[in-house]
């Protein structure tokens, strides 16, 4: 489940800071004065393969890989992101549905919602199933 971290080091031109983080996800918001949020960040797969998921107001989503650089013990690189493809949302949606149990309601409804339209940006807007044909018999 996801637990607040904090002191958390602000940046104020941004708006208030939140982390969350539980092991698989690293959840970064940032609110207005008002407690809206103005942008997030989802990271998943923490330990292994790390990747990213921003949303913010004016820009929309992005989808990132985290590059942990050259790995040698003698020089340390600095992990960057670098823009990737689909995630792979069916698994981060449904650990995430899990694990923001924990989170403010408000702030967990939000993300859910944007966590759907980031769903139909990559696949299009859900269809209703087909009922099945029954044959007739005359």
């Amino acid at each position: 489940m996801l637990r607040e971290i904090g002191p958390v080091r602000q940046d104020s031109s941004r708006g208030l800071r939140r982390w969350f983080q539980d092991d698989y996800f690293d959840l970064f918001v940032w609110l207005d004065v008002a407690g809206t949020p103005l942008a997030f960040q989802l990271c998943y797969n923490r330990n292994h393969g790390e990747g990213s998921i921003t949303w913010n107001s004016s820009a929309g989503f992005v989808h990132d890989r985290v590059d942990a650089g050259e790995q040698s013990p003698k020089r340390g690189m600095t992990p960057i992101l670098r823009a990737d493809g689909q995630p792979p949302y069916f698994r981060i949606y449904n650990r995430f549905l899990t694990a923001s149990t924990g989170l403010p309601a408000e702030l967990r409804a939000f993300l859910v919602e944007q966590l759907r339209e980031y769903r139909i940006a990559l696949y299009g807007t859900p269809r209703k199933p087909r009922r099945a044909r029954t044959p007739r018999h005359c």
